[in-house]
């Protein structure tokens, strides 16, 4: 009886243990490996750093939404031993495998930035998600004994989605929390380091963001080019000049950049910013019973030879034909090629605005249309991962 493990329980794990639950031959051992019990829309946490959304409103039971041939083990991954195809955990015993899918998902990346673990909040999880919120709401009530400007600041750096979608959120935040702690103006500055925000978008789209952004009270700096964070101050420099300034904030967010899962690195692989390239079927080169799908994959687009970017959309899209070809090797099949189309981008600006461009039909979308593509497409990925039972617990 062949044993399949899929670490992780996010977008690209569970796609793929649901997928492989239908079309593995009957008898093959599937446990999918999470060190939480519940799965997280990832895509909308920034709602959780907004104040907008509860824990639970993002999250569901893992165990709910599985198949009945697939069984649960809440673990934590320490690495992969690939040469005697085993994982080892920090807290549950080592346990070999014939094929194993690995997506442990994303953390936030640094870039070795001087103080921005210690000095800035950033946007990975639940509990950091509901750590920015406190901390946004704790300044702003503090600021009437405090008396201190740089508690109604708040600083986000970096301008790619989830930059751009808590900001977005934060604008009716800011609203709500000003009237509830009798405050002055709250202010809302975004530091990115390109010249120009959403790129992937249409140049009319993302001048629309821009200009939401702008009018509803957003301070946008772009071509900042952050040096360093400090205890309530984030120093940058503007264009080629190397002086040094500074936007003052008790509240500094970090939503720079990700990379893959540190099991990448703890396990050897050959891997930058911790995803693995993989081939054209989602495997290991030197590896072929080891699959590498979501953020800890770098699948090439062989128009740009470049990795796609990680999307909840690519996890399940890469989750389904890992699990195909999986199948395949296991009744002797010959496997499929990965070929990626993107549906198109969704950036939410708020709970009622945002801006879409879909691929077929194409189609530019901005404002309230925008924001109801946003939400059908979000609860397409949530029926993809959880089915019926996740889409009504949604």
């Amino acid at each position: 009886m062949a044993h399949i493990v899929i670490l992780g329980a996010g977008y690209a794990g569970l796609g793929a243990a649901r997928k492989l639950a239908k079309i593995a031959p009957a008898g093959t051992q599937i446990d999918l490996i999470d060190r939480n019990t519940k799965h997280v829309e990832s895509i909308e946490l920034y709602q959780v750093a907004a104040g907008t959304a509860k824990a639970d409103e993002i999250s569901f039971d893992i165990r709910s939404v599985l198949p009945d041939n697939v069984n649960f083990i809440q673990a934590d991954v320490s690495k992969l031993d690939y040469e005697n195809k085993t994982v080892e955990f920090s807290n549950h015993e080592p346990m070999t495998y014939d094929f194993v899918v690995v997506g442990l998902g994303f953390r936030s990346e640094n870039f070795g930035m001087e103080g921005a673990d210690q000095y800035s909040y950033k946007l990975q999880d639940i509990p950091t998600a509901e750590k920015i919120y406190e901390v946004i709401n704790d300044n702003i009530r503090n600021y009437k004994q405090s008396q201190d400007p740089n508690d109604l600041n708040i600083v986000v750096c970096g301008a790619g989605f989830t930059g751009i979608e808590l900001l977005g959120e934060l604008i009716d935040t800011a609203k709500i929390l000003k009237a509830k702690y009798d405050v002055p103006e709250i202010n809302i500055t975004s530091v990115e380091m390109a010249p120009q925000i959403l790129p992937m978008f249409d140049a009319d789209l993302a001048q629309y963001a821009v200009d939401f952004l702008s009018k509803n009270g957003i301070k946008i700096m772009t071509g900042a080019k952050i040096k360093k964070i400090e205890p309530n101050a984030v120093v940058y420099t503007k264009g080629d000049s190397d002086e040094e300034q500074r936007i003052y904030s008790n509240s500094i967010i970090w939503t720079v950049g990700v990379s893959g899962s540190d099991v990448i690195k703890e396990s050897g692989f050959n891997a930058r910013r911790n995803r693995v390239t993989v081939t054209d079927y989602l495997n290991v080169e030197d590896h072929p019973d080891i699959y590498v799908i979501g953020d800890d994959s770098a699948s090439m687009d062989p128009k740009t030879d470049r990795p796609l970017p990680t999307t909840g959309q690519l996890a399940l899209a890469q989750a389904s034909v890992a699990a195909e070809n999986i199948a395949a090797d296991l009744e002797n099949k010959p496997q499929q090629k990965f070929s990626y189309q993107s549906k198109g981008t969704i950036a939410s600006l708020g709970p009622s605005h945002g801006i879409a461009e879909i691929t077929k039909p194409h189609l530019k979308l901005k404002g309230s249309v925008a924001s109801l593509a946003k939400r059908f497409s979000f609860e397409q990925v949530l029926f993809e991962v959880g089915g019926l039972k996740g889409l009504r617990k949604k």
